[in-house]
């Protein structure tokens, strides 16, 4: 099938030359990108989810500062390590 897309010109060019460096074209390149994407999609969706669970007593409750805070720290020790990288480097 063929589409047409717009496509942010930095982004276009860095695909285009990622893709000649991998030795692939510019349309299979796009193609790997889409399946990942649509992978990642599907794993997430069909794959358990833990919920971290703070506290049941609003008391207890810490702010929203710090609840964003972990996450954010959790999000970054999951990119670390599927980067294969342990600790931060803050």
């Amino acid at each position: 099938m063929q589409t047409t897309l717009r496509i942010d010109d930095s982004l276009y060019r860095e695909a285009k030359a990622e893709a000649a460096r991998e030795g692939l074209t510019l349309t299979r390149f796009l193609e790997e990108g889409l399946r990942l994407r649509l992978e990642k999609k599907w794993s997430f969706a069909n794959g358990p989810h833990n919920f971290r669970v703070y506290s049941d007593s609003l008391s207890e409750m810490p702010s929203w500062e710090k609840i964003k805070r972990t996450a954010e720290e959790e999000q970054e020790a999951r990119d670390l390590e599927k980067l294969g990288l342990s600790g931060s480097t803050r």
